[in-house]
């Protein structure tokens, strides 16, 4: 078994990353020429795109065998900014990096941008400073400036002197490493010298950052750059079972016959062919290199392989032991509308972009069912031109992007404790996390601090999972929430009626309800996407070009003077927002010799938000999907309770000062005000209690009569009162009978079908009809009334159709209503008279089931549902 190493290659754009990747083939046997960039035949670069833009799209293996025991797995990743989260993704399997960066123009914007993801990834880097074959390149000075920009303690292994590139007098070098850590500077001092194996843990630690100089176009300086690369060692992980199996996926494509591909590292054990991954059988392993692939028998650890026909993996997604270290810390800064030909359903539309997205999830796919806008996230023009492209080559559908809106974050500047309470009859939970805020960058953390005694450690385990499942809305302009950290502090379960789903609703209230807190003591804030640049022009409109930067309210410093061409150097940051464009005024104003180089710097609290919160109007109590209020049970019923009357009803007191927490008594109330008890009081005198029925008792008359057990219904509890209502007199009466009806939203089912999706592609007709052909079995089997609602709100002057279909009801939408919305108004009508189930996908956020006492059932659900309904059927009559 060989001990292979995963590397990985990045720089900014023309920095000759491609170059040196098809050196480092030649050198090591794998190709017989080196191809060019320019020629259009590199080993890596094989898309069309790629090679008639000259640039790295997607990341691509290649597998180096760099020694009799190892092969080095570099990852080629792509150099241009608009593609820095594809390299990002890249970075979560890698053992150590290769950060390039051109003589001739030094330490770049984007190379700090990938010194700052190497170390929050922690990945052990070395760097190549290539073209020193350029006119002008100064080795001493390009080492005095990466050493000042990136670390002090990157430590030249190389030298480049009178037009040669050779290997320092080992005193020199070990000198310099030895500076970087005490305990090696104790035994250079004692011996004099150091070992392969000194050299090996300091670069893993990241205590030294090993620098070479060379010119990959004319293979110069590489020889030496392998030697070092083959005397890397692998390192295990502490506290790992190197048998235990472990894998990362960290990409996700289609090869040219459109089979689906997952991208995946062997971390640990091994992987075999017909073994199971998650749920789904793995029936082939391809070591690619290039475009080629050698198909493996068996995965060991360090392998990088690409599994075809897996549906239900995702970049990020670990598997066995393996830890994710994926962070996504880079993201597109701008959104775009979708546009796509009036004669395309939005459904289909949606699918592209959604397959798409598996693809680049940072495209961040949105659709807002009301306006039926499509939104996709971009980082520049040439993904939006990439993008575009791939629809055309790989769907036909062309394409265009509306103007972009800045896509603005929120996050806290103070602390608070929300308060989720979900208490519907028969359910039971209540969470409290602290919110507080983070530094800049850090993007969100999780934490429990609370005793097992008050709440079980799975509970604790499963309200974590609910707080990291999704990401939050903040609760100013609903931006994503970021730079903070969530900790449950306290909370409670019930041994009876706590089920896994109440603690995701409980999870959810307390994270919004303390924003809510926040919000009211001002302490929410609103972040924008700054660009970070380095603007070079003639020296005459320097001031000209300060003061436009001044007036975007973004920073200016001169960092470099280049008397000879009486150019200067301007660097600094400034926002997305203001910025944005600015390249075509400097090239006007500078007639072309002004050059302006952007990388995306993150996120810095928004210079205009005021502003920004008139012109993105957003309402948090009124978002049902992110209700802050809670639900209590009153006399055995729900109560909806305002996020700012929580407190008084909670059941678990947690003092701060102490960082304590305990329950609330009947007798104590503990942390309640005198006027909170009253209320409570008054509130119970309000109603007679002779005439309610409690949780317990409700619980024994259903276990005594079967049929009411059997209509037990979970409401939708999106929707809140004003304020809080004390229910009417309940007597319990026994279970009314309603007729069943099932509402389906006909191409929602469609695309969340494999089979029938894929005959759509063909066909939407035939597809619809197969399903109807489908739902017709289902009926009579079940005796449900069934209606399928598709959409045809695009057909102009149509009115709603209602066709009978042997025993079920085909409906079409008329012009200017979808599926969701028909669906709605009939659920909302026929609520309180008959008992509707309605069948649709949460995937297209759609705002469906706001009538009371309606049950919701995914579409994937609903065709495992028919399947076993269909499969009993057969059995039962002894259908083959």
């Amino acid at each position: 078994m060989k001990n292979n190493l995963v590397a990985g290659i990045l720089a900014h754009v023309d920095a000759g990353k491609t170059t040196l990747s098809e050196s480092l083939l030649f050198n090591t046997g794998v190709i017989k020429s080196a191809g060019r960039v320019d020629s259009k035949n590199t080993y890596l670069d094989t898309d069309q795109v790629e090679r008639s833009k000259g640039i790295t799209i997607y990341s691509k293996n290649a597998r180096l065998p760099i020694s009799d025991s190892s092969d080095l797995i570099l990852i080629d990743t792509p150099g241009h900014v608009d593609f820095s989260t594809e390299t990002e993704r890249a970075l979560s399997v890698l053992d150590f990096a290769i950060l390039l960066i051109s003589g001739s123009s030094g330490v770049q914007p984007h190379t700090k941008t990938l010194w700052n993801l190497l170390k929050i990834y922690n990945i052990p880097t070395l760097i190549f400073v290539n073209k020193m074959d350029m006119p002008g390149t100064d080795s001493d000075k390009l080492l005095s400036e990466i050493k000042s920009k990136l670390s002090d303690s990157v430590v030249a292994f190389s030298d480049f002197s009178n037009e040669e590139y050779i290997t320092r007098a080992e005193e020199r070098v070990y000198e310099d490493v030895a500076s970087c850590d005490e305990t090696v500077m104790d035994k250079f001092l004692s011996d004099g010298s150091l070992n392969n194996d000194d050299i090996n843990k300091l670069f893993y630690e990241r205590k030294i950052f090993p620098l070479f100089f060379g010119s990959a176009l004319k293979n110069q300086g590489v020889d030496i750059f392998i030697d070092f690369l083959r005397k890397i060692n692998p390192i295990n992980e502490a506290n790992q079972n190197q048998d235990e199996f472990g894998a990362m996926v960290y990409k996700i494509s289609h090869d040219d016959q459109g089979k689906r591909l997952t991208y995946l590292k062997v971390t640990s054990g091994s992987l075999k062919v017909k073994s199971m991954l998650g749920e789904e059988k793995v029936n082939e392993l391809r070591a690619y290199s290039g475009i080629k692939y050698t198909s493996l028998s068996e995965a060991t650890k360090g392998d990088v392989v690409a599994i075809p026909g897996l549906n239900n993996t995702h970049a990020g997604d670990t598997f066995g032991c393996a830890k994710n270290r994926f962070s996504s810390v880079l993201a597109p800064a701008i959104s775009y509308a979708v546009h796509y030909p009036k004669d395309m359903d939005n459904t289909r539309m949606l699918q592209i972009l959604t397959e798409l997205q598996d693809e680049d999830p940072s495209l961040n796919v949105a659709y807002n069912s009301e306006t039926r806008e499509i939104n996709v996230s971009l980082m520049g023009d040439i993904q939006t031109e990439v993008l575009k492209n791939t629809l055309i080559t790989r769907y036909g559908v062309d394409v265009t992007f509306s103007d972009g809106k800045i896509c603005y974050k929120e996050t806290i500047d103070g602390s608070a404790i929300g308060v989720g309470h979900f208490e519907p009859l028969r359910h039971y939970a209540e969470a409290q996390i602290k919110l507080e805020p983070l530094e800049r960058g850090a993007g969100m953390e999780y934490d429990a601090d609370l005793s097992t005694d008050l709440l079980d450690k799975n509970w604790q385990r499963l309200i974590l999972t609910h707080m990291q499942e999704r990401w939050h809305r903040g609760v100013l302009i609903g931006a994503p929430l970021t730079d903070v950290k969530l900790t449950l502090v306290a909370g409670k379960a019930h041994v009876k009626h706590t089920e896994g789903g109440d603690f995701r609703q409980a999870t959810y209230r307390s994270i919004r309800q303390g924003l809510m807190k926040l919000r009211e003591m001002g302490a929410c804030r609103i972040l924008e996407p700054y660009y970070e640049y380095t603007l070079r022009i003639p020296d005459n409109l320097v001031g000209r070009a300060m003061t436009d930067i001044a007036s975007m309210n973004g920073t200016s410093s001169i960092t470099d003077n280049d008397y000879e061409n009486n150019l200067t150097t301007l660097t600094g940051k400034a926002p997305v927002s203001t910025m944005n464009g600015y390249l075509k005024e400097v090239t006007a104003y500078s007639k072309g010799l002004g050059e302006l180089s952007l990388s995306l710097a993150g996120y810095e609290l928004c210079h205009n938000e005021e502003e920004v919160i008139a012109s993105h109007p957003y309402n948090p109590e009124s978002d049902i999907r992110n209700t802050p209020d809670s639900v209590f049970c009153m006399h055995g019923a729900g109560t909806v309770i305002p996020w700012n009357q929580v407190d008084e009803y909670k059941h678990v007191a947690y003092d701060e000062s102490l960082g304590t927490a305990s329950l609330i008594s009947d007798k104590e109330s503990l942390n309640l005000s005198k006027a909170a008890n009253e209320k409570r009081k008054q509130f119970e005198k309000t109603t007679n209690d002779d005439l309610f029925v409690s949780t317990e008792e409700i619980d024994q008359i259903l276990t005594q009569n079967s049929l009411a057990n059997a209509s037990v219904q979970r409401k939708n509890w999106g929707y809140r009162p004003s304020k809080p209502k004390p229910v009417a007199d309940v007597v319990y009466k026994g279970t009314v009978y309603k007729e069943k009806y099932m509402l389906v939203d006909g191409y929602n089912l469609i695309f969340a079908w494999e089979e029938l999706g894929s005959l759509a592609k063909e066909s939407l007709n035939a597809a619809s009809g197969k399903l109807n052909d489908l739902l017709c079995n289902y009926q009579a089997i079940t005796g449900i009334n069934l209606i399928v609602v598709y959409d045809a709100y695009k057909l102009k002057g149509h009115k709603t159709e209602e066709n009978p279909y042997h025993n079920i009801t085909v409906v079409y939408t008329k012009e200017a209503q979808t599926a969701d919305q028909y669906i709605e108004r009939y659920a909302n009508k026929h609520a309180g008279k008959y008992d509707i189930t309605v069948v649709t996908s949460d995937g297209l956020e759609q705002v469906i089931i706001r009538g009371q006492g309606c049950k919701l059932i995914s579409s994937r659900e609903f065709i495992k549902h028919m399947e076993v309904t269909s499969k009993e059927f057969n059995e039962l009559h002894g259908v083959k």
